[in-house]
């Protein structure tokens, strides 16, 4: 049974077009995610390894397109999570909506009271630099 663990909400002065065209490219993760190495694809999936000391050193990833959101799905980690990402238009800017979900079984030996507010921390801050990115790329359209 899957749980929501977190969300995190970042805004960002650009279309949802050019947020989903970030998001739906997990190849964009070493441009926003600082410990990640590399993002290598692999038919429908994505092979995620980070820097060393890092909670999920190797990963992968699947990516599921929906109307209004994108899923990613991260399996073969120590940490298995699914992050729904919510995009909405609001006037001239995006909202960007994460939500993390855990399954227990996968994660029952986890101290996730612990680990809660430093992984809100950590992806509330990956969130912030994709708000960024987003940012810098729309701003080279201009």
């Amino acid at each position: 049974m899957s749980q929501k663990f977190f969300t995190n909400i970042v805004k960002v002065h650009a279309d949802r077009g050019q947020v989903r065209r970030i998001l739906q490219n997990p190849k964009h993760l070493l441009e926003w995610v600082s410990e990640i190495d590399s993002v290598v694809q692999d038919d429908q999936k994505f092979i995620i390894t980070r820097k060393e000391h890092t909670f999920n050193h190797h990963e992968t990833i699947t990516v599921e397109l929906k109307t209004n959101s994108i899923i990613y799905l991260s399996t073969e980690g120590k940490f298995k999570y699914r992050i729904i990402f919510t995009v909405n238009s609001e006037d001239d800017h995006s909202i960007i909506q994460e939500d993390v979900y855990l399954t227990q079984e996968d994660n029952a030996f986890l101290p996730l009271k612990l680990l809660k507010p430093i992984a809100k921390h950590a992806f509330n801050t990956n969130l912030n630099n994709l708000a960024l990115l987003i940012e810098k790329i729309d701003n080279f359209k201009d």
